[in-house]
């Protein structure tokens, strides 16, 4: 499992945080963000897309997992499951700042089991987000 950055602000908090257990690259000239298409927005469309209700839920959602809003926040990214190989199992691409890859579709794209809701679904989920990029 890898994850791509696009910069070193935040990475000693992310990794200390335990967020992802993979190898981590940073991507400071965001050469594969370009490669892969994961388009930056402009500031118009951020703001715009800052008063949907998916925003709102994400915001929420997100005051759990503590973290700031510093760094580049107009760089969409997305999250790639490639099998040994090279076959893409899954490609998310993000479109807006509110977006994110569901778990269960990770685990859908690898083969398991999404787990039952309830307790283990917690775990089910933070497995499943490290097998993400981080954007």
């Amino acid at each position: 499992m890898i994850g791509i950055g696009l910069e070193e602000l935040g990475v000693e908090e992310f990794v200390q945080g335990k967020f992802f257990d993979g190898e981590l690259y940073i991507d400071t000239k965001k050469q594969c963000y370009k490669d892969m298409q994961y388009n930056r927005l402009s500031l118009f469309a951020v703001l715009r897309q800052l008063f949907t209700k998916l925003a709102r839920d994400r915001y929420s959602e997100s005051k759990k997992l503590g973290g700031d809003l510093k760094g580049d926040g107009l760089q969409n990214g997305g999250t790639l499951v490639v099998e040994k190989g090279g076959k893409v199992l899954l490609n998310f691409v993000q479109t807006n700042v509110a977006e994110h890859v569901e778990p269960s579709d990770v685990l859908k794209a690898l083969g398991i089991s999404p787990p039952e809701q309830g307790a283990s679904a917690d775990q089910g989920a933070a497995g499943a987000a490290a097998a993400g990029a981080a954007n």
